[in-house]
């Protein structure tokens, strides 16, 4: 659909359609922040974008103007900033969005809008936006940007600047809103990169001071696109071409309280009378005489006997019958046939064109119904866009017949040369504006209104109603009609004759000609006060030009006073009815307003009500949650703990009891020695001591690399146990720094937690049934771009698309290096929990399906590194326990 102006619908309502972009770092917001601009909502957990999305919403400014946003959400990875020029290319306004919460994304986004203003549309509407305002007000710690900062960065930029919260919906709506109202509503949207403006019809009324030339569009005339529209569309304003009129003829008025006077007959250049014929007062009236008509007297309505056109010549006679003349007897064998031309030029072209007209009328069809293929048919196809703005005109003609008639076009000026004769009574002189009363009798001939006789009103006033028709063409002149003319303008007008007094009569006055001044009412704006004005003034007009002035100016007079009570009337219930209406307007307002203070009052207390059990609720969970596991953890450990003890104590029981033996047959010996020698078996004794002391010791170390061992493998089953259970990624900082602390002295750990990504261990790892779920959506987008090449347009894009749809999906441990089959074995890997063997699979793509799945193999590369560097961890406990053993 093109974009139109403002005034393109029906009414006064205006209608503007612009695309905007939006421009920033990865995970700053900017999906959050369009999805709640465009439904209203907010979701946690949102995939990040993978090249672009598109939106449309519609915002209102005011009761009669509405603005379209063709909304572009780019991605902000790096790889994908390539395709940001196609994406900015031609759009009205941009948003750049950075995180308050991270200060390297404020750099980012000043490099945004460099390139922005450096490589896009010169009167580009720029908005710099601080996205997580939500983050700050619950921790205003977190804050990295000042507020002051970027505010005065946006005000040296000449930037718009909003704080917002996709998640509260804080400052989102009034952001976009501030972005329509900085935006030139008189221009075309974002499908019109052309200077010049687009044919068609502009259906708003013309400014005064405009000389007629109908602009479209744009601030060029349509006279200057003349050659862009389709002549099928000229049809229908070709007919008032030819009306020519006067810029300085002025309508008459009620509130005009001169009478009326016919063009040329006040003139005091001529004493000529007016020719006789219909007056065109109307467009519709001079459209329908002709020139010759309306400006020739009665003497020139006569055609000279050498203008009379000739008689047409006779046509030639055409034989209907067969000649009579015998000719030669065909031949008895007839010639061979001609070969038939093949004509395949004529066949390919032909072929060509019709395929090409197909494929030409389907693009305009499609393109009215997809917005996309229409930016792409109207831009690069020629005449496509004449072809699609012309349909959307028929229809709108179609949908809305009488905003066509609404504002009729006005007389063109045709060019033509009209002559006025000498004897029509028109001069260029202005005529004085002396009042009727006050005239030379001489000039009575010049104002043919006030000195016609009743015969005279009226054969002109039939002359009025029947104009006569053009008489066919006379052989010869007839001089006779001005002979009857003349006599007819020189009589004098008939009058009551004064008779003079006699001798002995006392001497009188002639009576005064008095004139019967037309009927002006102030506010006169009904139409049937109108109408009656006008006829009052017409009855007026005809009783000054008898001379009865005495006979009616009573009556008149009567009509008059009663003419304006009328008009007081109306005006009075007119005014009562509109106090009425704003009262009752006024009263509505308030009980909405108030309704809506009401309504907004218990809306706010209900959402906070809400919030803040909610949060109860989370806190109350997050604590029974925490202490369940506390509780698990606690009575793991001491069950543990406590099989470790016995079997200790065991062990020491036997020793003990191992030693005692050994110690009563040495103390048996020594007895015996003794009695030998007291003092070797002494020495003898204190050795055993000894041996015992460093037996002890050693068993001592025995136990306590048994308890590190213990605390190792509790350590490495409670992250595991946290990735497992966790159905979102979650954060095992805590855990990792336990086990890096039961292990601080173990190099082979801390060489294999080091290993370990910091954002796998901060942000956490995803499971393996979201791997799965979003390797199935990301295979599909791989199948769409699995024909591309490295290099591809456009045109390679639509067609892998298309094409995708029908591959043959496999099945199993498919065989071959395709897109498929890789997509297919990585599947069956994923089912059967063989992560590495499916990354092995996926990092053998190439090309945009590479690039398409380099997130997902970033994910499960972080899982990988993370169960690799567990198990090493468990491997190296298990060794200890070995060596100890």
């Amino acid at each position: 659909m093109a974009a139109r102006g403002p005034g393109s619908r029906a009414g006064n309502s205006r209608f503007a359609q612009f695309k905007l972009v939006l421009l920033g770092e990865s995970a700053v917001g900017k999906s959050s922040l369009v999805l709640r601009f465009v439904k209203d909502q907010f979701d946690d957990y949102r995939e990040s974008t993978i090249g672009a999305a598109f939106l449309t919403q519609t915002i209102s400014l005011d009761d009669s103007t509405t603005v379209k946003f063709e909304i572009w959400d780019t991605a902000g990875q790096e790889r994908y900033k390539s395709l940001a020029p196609m994406y900015y290319r031609n759009a009205n306004c941009a948003v750049v969005v950075y995180d308050i919460t991270q200060a390297s994304s404020l750099d980012k986004a000043k490099a945004w809008v460099k390139e922005l203003q450096r490589q896009a549309n010169e009167n580009i509407i720029i908005a710099l936006a601080g996205n997580k305002l939500d983050l700050v007000t619950e921790q205003p710690d977190k804050r990295a940007i000042p507020a002051a900062d970027a505010e005065a960065y946006a005000r040296e930029a000449g930037l718009l600047f909003f704080e917002t919260s996709a998640k509260t919906s804080e400052n989102v709506k009034e952001l976009f809103t501030a972005i329509a109202k900085k935006l030139p509503l008189d221009q075309a949207g974002p499908r019109n990169p052309r200077s010049g403006p687009r044919a068609g019809v502009d259906l708003r009324p013309e400014a005064p001071g405009t000389q007629g030339a109908a602009r479209v569009f744009g601030y060029k005339p349509v006279v200057a696109n003349a050659g862009r529209q389709w002549h099928a569309a000229k049809v229908g304003r070709a007919v008032s071409g030819g009306l020519r009129g006067f810029s300085d003829a002025k309508k008459p008025t009620i509130d005009d309280s001169n009478p009326v006077v016919l063009p040329g007959s006040a003139s005091d250049a001529t004493s000529e009378p007016l020719p006789v014929g219909a007056v065109a007062t109307s467009p519709s009236s001079r459209l329908a005489t002709t020139p010759s008509t309306t400006a020739t007297p009665i003497a020139s309505a006569t055609i000279p006997a050498d203008s009379v056109p000739l008689t047409p010549p006779s046509p030639s006679k055409v034989q209907a019958a067969p000649p009579t003349s015998a000719g030669p007897p065909p031949s008895s064998i007839p010639p061979p046939p001609a070969p038939k031309p093949k004509r395949r030029i004529r066949r390919f072209f032909f072929t060509l064109f019709i395929l090409g007209a197909l494929g030409f009328g389907g693009g305009v069809y499609y393109s009215r119904i997809n917005d996309n293929f229409h930016d792409f048919f109207t831009e690069f196809v020629p005449f496509g866009e004449e072809a699609v703005l012309y349909l959307e005109e028929q229809e709108f003609r179609r949908k809305f017949p009488r905003a066509a008639n609404r504002n009729p076009a006005r007389p063109r000026d045709s060019g033509e040369q009209v002559r006025i004769p000498s004897q029509s009574g028109v001069s260029w002189k202005v005529s004085d504006a002396t009042k009727p009363e006050e005239k030379k009798p001489a000039e009575i001939l010049q104002n043919p209104s006030e000195a016609k006789t009743p015969k005279q009103a009226k054969a002109v006033e039939s002359v009025k109603k029947d104009p006569p028709a053009p008489a066919p063409a006379p052989k010869a002149p007839e001089p006779q009609v001005a002979a009857k003319a003349t006599p007819v303008a020189q009589e004098s007008p008939k009058s009551t004759a004064f008779k003079a007094p006699e001798v002995d009569e006392p001497s009188r006055f002639p009576p005064a000609l008095t004139h019967i001044d037309p009927i002006n009412i102030k506010d006169a704006k009904e139409p049937l006060v109108q109408d009656l004005v006008k006829i009052i003034n017409d009855i007026i007009t005809v009783v000054n030009a008898d001379n009865s002035n005495a006979k009616f100016s009573a009556t008149i007079e009567k009509a008059k006073s009663e003419l304006a009570k009328v008009g007081g009337k109306i005006q009075v219930l007119k005014d009562a009815s509109l106090k009425d209406a704003e009262s009752k307007v006024v009263a509505s307002h308030e009980e909405f307003d108030r309704a809506a203070k009401e309504l907004v009052r218990r809306l706010e207390g209900e959402m906070q009500g809400q919030e803040l059990r909610w949060k109860e609720e989370f806190e109350s969970e997050r604590q029974k949650i925490q202490q369940s596991y506390e509780q698990k953890l606690k009575a793991e450990v001491d069950r543990a703990n406590e099989v470790n003890e016995q079997r200790l104590k065991n062990q020491l029981l036997e020793q003990a009891v191992k030693m005692k033996e050994q110690f009563i047959a040495e103390v048996k010996a020594r007895v015996e020695e003794e009695r030998e020698g007291r003092l070797g078996k002494l020495s003898d004794l204190s050795n055993t001591v000894t041996e015992l002391e460093k037996l002890t010791t050693d068993w001592n170390s025995v136990i306590d690399t048994n308890l590190k061992t213990q605390h190792l493998h509790v350590a490495v089953e409670a992250v595991r146990a946290n990735l497992e259970k966790s159905q979102v990624p979650r954060p095992f900082t805590k855990e990792l720094a336990a086990l890096k602390e039961i292990a601080s002295d173990d190099p082979v750990v801390n060489a294999a937690i080091a290993s370990i990504n910091p954002i796998s261990y901060q942000r956490g790892i995803p499971s393996s049934a979201q791997l799965i779920d979003r390797f199935r959506r990301v295979a599909t987008e791989v199948r769409k771009a699995s024909l591309l090449p490295e290099e591809a347009g456009v045109a390679s894009h639509a067609s892998s698309y298309v094409l995708s749809k029908l591959l043959f999906k496999k099945n199993g441990l498919a065989t071959g290096d395709d897109v498929e089959s890789i997509l297919t074995r990585t599947e069956t890997f994923l089912e059967e929990g063989d992560l590495d063997a499916a990354a092995r699979e996926m990092n053998g793509l190439n090309g945009w399906a590479k690039t398409l799945s380099r997130d997902w193999l970033g994910e499960v590369r972080k899982v990988l590194e993370v169960q690799q560097a567990l198990d090493v961890i468990a491997t190296e406990a298990r060794l200890q326990s070995l060596k100890v053993e």
